[in-house]
């Protein structure tokens, strides 16, 4: 966790600069307009990972003795607007921000999600926030929309959030649902087709193209497991590799598809075209799945476009935000490497949904993943409760004893530190 000893922050606190000398106000910040962001967020805006605790926090607020909220979520997807609801329902205050930068902004409708298949994705995110609103008033808040968190440091026992807005709050415990983002082709037609008929999951838009022709575009070897996961579907399937195929690339197919050749060319029928995508133009105007079609234009002198209604992409992602790299979290490759109960490796500061490395990226991980993640927040916030509850206690039952009172309060730490895990697994987890 991130909550240090006594000795520790105290040493902090000596290396902090004298109050007068900060540049920074230390005053609880006001709201601004978006075009009048304070001076803390313009110097987070420039580089918010070289946030650095020593340059905003005084020593009056270093530890403070009440807290805005017990949590604060960064996200309004699935995962942030879950770990709301689940929050409340054990009486934790929450601010979830908002920033509206969604993965499936532009797709059409959210599927393979039970009683919400067809949904459009604006409508359910409107739908489970009416309701934590009805259900949950005293506990589930939410900043202004379009609200961008830019900075959060460690405090002794907690966290200080900035928001582009130049608002600042505290919280016990922090969540980042901030997802991913693709990374699409700069080529024309992709951004804008890119949810419309151009997509990488199968379960999500697969089944719209069933019997309809499909072009599958990516390196051989991940093409390959690609058609191969939408066959069932459709037979009608042709790869297109974005080029020439190498020795390397040949290689690493064999390697994961024995005999690929014989099997997606002859068994399977699937022609593979070497060529590259230069652009992508939709030739009808309606915009439903049932009237996707589109002519994928290609490199090498090719004179006629493939005519298609659906296009699978295999394409890399990054971070939506740049909070990770200001809090200096580990990573696994571009992902955020988290425990088993999503915390990081910052403590108190968990990361739900596709910005971690649970390699799973759908609606269902991000609402699981953030329960447990609230879970894990609730059972160690009551535990530090209790702990601030005991000293007086145990230091008279002690007789002023402050080695047998220490040794205590660490066994104590590691009883209820197990009780987490336990918990968890009690409530299904």
């Amino acid at each position: 966790m991130v909550f240090f000893n006594f000795p520790f922050w105290r040493l902090c606190l000596l290396s902090l600069p004298l109050a007068s000398s900060l540049t920074v106000p230390q005053q609880p910040l006001t709201a601004a307009s978006e075009e009048n962001i304070s001076e803390v967020t313009q110097d987070l805006a420039k580089d918010d990972s070289a946030f650095n605790i020593t340059d905003y926090t005084s020593p009056d607020e270093w530890n403070p003795t009440k807290f805005d909220y017990d949590v604060v979520i960064v996200g309004g997807g699935p995962g942030g607007l879950a770990a709301s609801m689940s929050l409340a329902r054990v009486a934790r205050t929450s601010l979830l921000y908002d920033s509206q930068e969604y993965r499936n902004e532009q797709t059409r409708y959210m599927h393979d999600v039970l009683g919400q298949d067809g949904q459009v994705p604006l409508k359910f995110r409107t739908a489970v926030r009416q309701q934590i609103d009805e259900l949950y008033p005293d506990y589930s808040f939410w900043a202004t929309r379009k609200t961008k968190v830019m900075g959060i440091i460690p405090l002794e026992k907690g966290f200080r959030v900035y928001d582009d807005r130049g608002g600042t709050v505290t919280a016990k415990r922090i969540i980042l649902a901030t997802g991913v983002k693709d990374v699409l082709p700069n080529k024309p037609g992709f951004a804008e087709s890119f949810g419309r008929g151009v997509f990488w999951c199968p379960w999500c838009d697969g089944h719209d193209y069933k019997n309809r022709k499909m072009v599958v575009y990516g390196k051989l070897a991940s093409a390959i497991g690609s058609a191969l996961n939408i066959r069932k579907l459709t037979t009608d399937i042709t790869i297109v590799t974005g080029g020439p195929i190498s020795k390397e690339d040949k290689d690493e197919a064999e390697a994961r598809w024995p005999g690929w050749e014989t099997v997606i060319k002859k068994t399977f029928n699937i022609p593979i075209r070497e060529n590259d995508i230069t652009k992508v133009e939709r030739t009808t105007t309606n915009m439903e799945p049932k009237d996707d079609e589109y002519k994928v234009h290609l490199n090498g002198g090719t004179p006629n476009p493939l005519i298609t209604n659906g296009m699978l992409i295999s394409v890399p992602t990054t971070q939506t935000s740049s909070l990770h790299k200001q809090l200096r979290l580990e990573m696994d490759g571009k992902s955020v490497k988290v425990k088993k109960n999503m915390e990081s490796s910052v403590g108190g500061v968990y990361v739900v949904g596709d910005a971690n490395n649970d390699s799973s990226t759908n609606a269902y991980h991000a609402m699981w993943s953030a329960k447990r993640a609230c879970v894990d927040a609730h059972v160690s916030m009551s535990k530090q409760e209790y702990l601030d509850a005991v000293p007086e206690a145990m230091a008279a039952a002690a007789g002023g004893d402050k080695e047998f009172y220490r040794l205590q309060l660490e066994e104590l730490e590691l009883q209820i530190g197990s009780d987490v895990e336990q918990m968890y697994q009690a409530l299904g987890g």
